[in-house]
């Protein structure tokens, strides 16, 4: 009786250690998208945690093509943490295609925040043709007593479609009036002198 036991022990070991995941409750950190939008479009990039116990900060980066898309310089701080958090958005670098140091913590003592929910929300524009994966790097997740929390991370992908050109605003008529009446204004007070 003991042998079978320490079999079914020795059996649920084995599977608990190669289901990490599964066997210890990982946090799970993942960015959510449309799988398909067209040229031109603006559209939204959450990152969101699921299963996390005692989330007190968090700190993040997202990489993206800067070809395909361009970051439109809105983050807003997500749900999970609007109870009383100090967001700090990142800083966008649309020529390296990287929105980094994106951080929020709760202030003051106490526990952190268990379960689900939005950490972040990016606002992009579609520029060009293709697919650019949407990847987190630089995750770190801290508990209430600013120990690491671990955690899982899944990125995602959009594709744009289209072809084309991205239409730019045009210049207003004010500005176009100026532009040609400097030069005019030069040479009127040049054939003046």
């Amino acid at each position: 009786m003991r042998k079978s036991i320490l079999a079914v022990v020795f059996v649920f070991v084995c599977v608990a250690m190669s289901l990490p995941e599964l066997a210890f409750g990982d946090a799970v950190v993942s960015v959510s998208s449309p799988a398909t939008v067209s040229q031109g479009a603006t559209f939204a990039v959450d990152v969101d945690i699921a299963e996390v116990i005692d989330l007190f900060a968090y700190q993040l980066d997202l990489n993206f093509n800067p070809s395909i898309l361009q970051a439109t310089g809105t983050i807003t701080e997500g749900g999970f943490f609007q109870s009383g958090g100090g967001f700090v958005p990142g800083t966008i670098d649309n020529t390296l295609g990287s929105i980094t140091s994106n951080a929020d913590t709760l202030l003051g003592p106490g526990p952190g925040i268990d379960g689900n929910g939005t950490l972040i929300e990016f606002q992009f524009l579609a520029v060009g043709a293709g697919t650019s994966v949407l990847d987190l790097a630089n995750i770190i997740l801290l508990d209430s007593t600013l120990s690491n929390i671990d955690f899982t991370s899944t990125n995602a992908s959009v594709t744009v479609t289209g072809s084309g050109p991205v239409p730019t605003p045009e210049p207003s008529t004010l500005m176009l009036l100026a532009s040609a009446s400097g030069p005019l204004a030069l040479f009127w007070i040049l054939k003046k002198l």
